[in-house]
């Protein structure tokens, strides 16, 4: 196999966004671009150039339309594949991954499951009414997801935290749950999921991966209109209040970071099968 670079990834990634959009498109299910992908669009009209993931959002009714559709329709797409916990049940995460199989990603710190290039879907879920209540039911996702995400680590490794108090305390955590499983935890989110109905919620936000705290709680209205903006040779959808999400989860966002902060946040090598 053959080491590929960033920008093969990228084309590949975005290939695949595409074929996603637009069953999305098609079967009328609202997404939106998401996170360092809706930065990439509004600052680059492209990629970050040191980006190596895809991000999206669909609010939990239409990700599960996507999901049935796709059972249905997957061998359409003779190269993708399908990664959540009912497709492979050894997947560490709760949120979907759609694959490239021509192509094999090597994790530094996690189990092969047969997952090639790939991107993102994040389903959000309904928060509550109001401000408080969505950090203190987001916030438990969040405990939950962490402790998720240690138990399928094959190493303890400091990785991004930064906080002192954590890093004491991440050594206990990360045993603590390897000796719980994943399971047990996966199937504690998968019961936080769809608790709040996501129209009903004055807040929204990915309640099983809700990896930047209050930071990751959104109004709803910010999401309830989308427009197209470019990105590479395609364009996509971005909630309508962009500037708001974005200023809200990054300050600044126009601001290009330090140049020793402009790597990938991933730990993956990719290569061509």
């Amino acid at each position: 196999m053959v080491e590929i670079k960033m920008s093969e990834t990228q084309e590949v990634s975005l290939e695949i966004l595409k074929a996603i959009t637009d069953i999305c498109e098609e079967q009328n299910l609202r997404y939106s671009l998401v996170y360092g992908t809706l930065i990439g669009a509004i600052r680059h009209k492209d990629y970050i150039p040191w980006d190596d993931d895809v991000d999206i959002m669909m609010p939990r009714p239409d990700y599960d339309k996507l999901l049935l559709y796709l059972k249905d329709h997957i061998k359409e797409y003779p190269n993708l594949k399908v990664f959540n916990r009912e497709e492979c049940p050894e997947y560490p995460y709760m949120i979907t991954r759609i694959s490239d199989d021509r192509y094999v990603i090597k994790m530094e710190n996690e189990k092969p499951y047969g997952m090639g290039v790939f991107i993102d879907i994040y389903p959000y879920d309904g928060l509550g009414k109001t401000k408080e209540e969505a950090i203190k039911f987001g916030m438990k996702g969040d405990r939950i997801s962490s402790l998720c995400y240690q138990a399928t680590r094959e190493h303890f490794a400091i990785e991004t935290t930064t906080s002192v108090f954590r890093k004491i305390i991440k050594y206990p955590v990360y045993l603590f749950a390897k000796m719980i499983g994943k399971d047990y935890f996966q199937n504690k989110l998968e019961k936080l999921a769809r608790v709040k109905d996501y129209d009903d919620s004055e807040y929204v936000g990915c309640v099983i991966w809700l990896s930047w705290g209050a930071k990751d709680i959104f109004p709803r209205k910010w999401f309830d209109e989308t427009i197209k903006v470019p990105f590479g040779k395609y364009e996509f959808r971005v909630p309508k209040y962009y500037d708001k999400v974005l200023r809200h989860e990054y300050g600044d966002y126009m601001q290009l970071p330090p140049e020793k902060d402009r790597i990938g946040h991933h730990y993956f090598k990719v290569y061509k099968k």
